[in-house]
Order: C-alpha cells, then structure tokens, then sequence
C-alpha cells in the first residue's frame, strides 16, 4: 500500500513538472505585459499619486513602461498646452529637491491630435527648465512603450522604444539618486482628474 502511495505522488509530482514547463516555454517574453500600476492626478492638482519614496541609490541605469490613458490628453490650457509634464526620471539626492538638478522623461499632448502625446527629454540644470525638444517621440493614448535612463561614463542618457532622445548636458555627477515619478503642469494644476500606467 505504501508502494501504490508513493508512485502516486511521484506521478503527480511528474504530472505538476511538465504542466510548469509547457507554461514556462510556452510564454514568449513578448506574451507578458509589464506589471502596470495606476497613477491619478486629480483636479486641481499636481502630483500624480502613488508617489514613490524618496529613497536614496547609487546613480544607475533605470528602465520603465508606461501607458497614457486618455484622460490625459487635453488643449484646454492656452499658452500652457505646451508645458511639459512629468513622466519618470532622477534627481540628485543630493539637492534635497527634485527640480535643481534633474534628468527626466517628459510628456504633453499633441493638441492638434486628439489622444496623441509627445515625449522628451527634460532637465533641470542647477534650477534652470531646460527641455531637449529637438528630439521628440510621439506615442498614442492606450500605446505600451519602454524607456531608460542608460548610466554610463557618469552621465545619463534618455532612450524611449530603442530611440535615443539625448544625453546628459548638465555637468553634474549623479553620485546618489531618488526617483522622480508623475507631475503635472508647469504654471497649472490638471483641469480634470487624468491617469496613466506605469511600471518604473
């Protein structure tokens, strides 16, 4: 009896192994969304919530998805719509705050295409707003894309789908780093209550 048992487990065993390894290799990295996790900035407001900790790292290379959502799109700003808003990036913890010295991903709508948006990159170079507009990728509302923020030779650079966006123009060395994550506006606060999706 105990003979019967112990094949039976083992059959089971066999049965639990194959039916793992068929899951495994049947799933193509390309069969598996990114976790996304939900980000809201409500009217009237700035920050997009979660916000993440400030916790300092040692300056590194970062990745990222993210998915607009169409609340986001909007051309109800005048001179405004063409702020640009805060997707993902790094500051230097150093600093203390995040818009003296920073190295981010930015977004704002296409306004004269409804549910299409423009990235770029976007520094803050000892205080100064300096956008780097001259690179700039277009993505739709609902559209999956992938960044990094690649860190090398102490200096940073923006890639957005395998597209390189810029480099690092501030002179500064990112020894220690905090995260940035969503912000919106420069001069206003969101006009309605937006979400997106992101896995940063």
């Amino acid at each position: 009896m105990k003979t019967v048992k112990k094949h039976w487990w083992l059959i089971l065993a066999l049965i639990w192994a194959v039916a793992i390894a068929y899951l495994s290799f049947s799933c193509t990295p390309d069969d598996i969304e990114p976790r996304l996790r939900k980000y809201e900035v409500t009217q009237g407001r700035h920050d997009f919530t979660p916000s993440p900790l400030p916790i300092p790292t040692n300056a590194k290379s970062v990745s990222g998805s993210a998915r607009f959502h169409a609340s986001c799109w909007y051309n109800s700003l005048g001179v405004d719509n063409q702020d640009w808003n805060k997707l993902a990036g790094v500051y230097r913890f150093a600093d203390v705050v995040k818009d003296k010295n920073s190295f981010i991903l930015a977004w704002r709508p296409l306004t004269t295409t409804p549910n299409r948006f423009e990235l770029c990159l976007y520094e803050n170079i000892d205080g100064a707003n300096v956008p780097h507009d001259s690179a700039i990728y277009q993505v739709s509302g609902g559209q999956l894309f992938d960044f990094e923020l690649i860190y090398t030779n102490n200096k940073y650079s923006l890639y957005v789908d395998g597209n390189l966006l810029g480099t690092q123009r501030n002179g500064v060395t990112y020894n220690w780093i905090a995260k940035i994550s969503a912000w919106f506006g420069g001069n206003q606060s969101a006009p309605w209550t937006m979400w997106l999706e992101m896995d940063f």
